[in-house]
């Protein structure tokens, strides 16, 4: 009788879940970069996201959106090679520019506060897995063409990044809405490098999110 209970039970918060749940799909922009210690010089970089998402609308004033994005971010930096010589002739600063490219994939859980009909803020933990880091090297100095540009990709073994979000939702319609938002990282990336060392994953997002009834 136990085991029959609460399988009604089960079945009906399913029930009630389904008819609260809706599915959709985002895609937007990501400015991102790493705050912390060994970041002197480093700058921010322009790059994209785009997943899909589930909201489960508790009430009227709260609900739950989970996503899973695949999310490029990264940052830059430039090389000055200023002092450095090569058959006597002196580079300019910045010669070099290297890209780094951390290919994440995204596990945001946000809770939705609505303040209105149109602005919701959003808060919750987001977890990220490392697919790849791509490093792309542009030689600035176009005087010398046997400094080659290089690319490198290594892969990320699914290490974990995770920290917190923060931001709001503009309710546009009933099915199209718009998210800025910030994220910094919680898990220092130098944790195996030195553990007076702390540097961090920091990302602003601006998505467009479309729902399907």
């Amino acid at each position: 009788m136990t085991l029959m209970l609460s399988l009604l039970c089960f079945i009906n918060t399913l029930e009630v879940i389904g008819q609260d749940a809706r599915f959709g799909a985002k895609a937007g922009l990501n400015y991102s970069s790493i705050v912390g210690d060994l970041t002197e010089g480093i700058k921010f970089r322009f790059s994209g996201h785009a997943g899909v998402f589930l909201e489960l609308e508790f009430t009227y004033k709260f609900a739950l959106q989970t996503e899973l994005l695949y999310s490029s971010q990264g940052f830059q930096f430039s090389s000055d090679l200023q002092a450095l010589e090569n058959s006597g002739v002196t580079f300019d600063e910045s010669d070099f520019r290297t890209n780094v490219q951390l290919n994440y994939l995204t596990i945001p859980v946000l809770g939705k506060f609505a303040l209105n009909d149109r602005l919701d803020v959003e808060f919750g933990p987001q977890f990220g897995f490392l697919l790849n880091q791509v490093s792309k090297i542009k030689n600035l100095d176009q005087r010398d063409e046997t400094i080659p540009n290089n690319r490198t990709s290594i892969s990320g073994n699914f290490q974990l990044d995770y920290g917190v979000v923060a931001g709001l939702a503009l309710n546009l319609t009933d099915t199209l809405s718009i998210e800025p938002r910030f994220y910094i990282g919680l898990r220092n990336r130098l944790n195996g490098l030195n553990g007076t060392l702390q540097n961090y994953n920091v990302a602003i997002q601006v998505s467009a999110n479309y729902l399907f009834f």
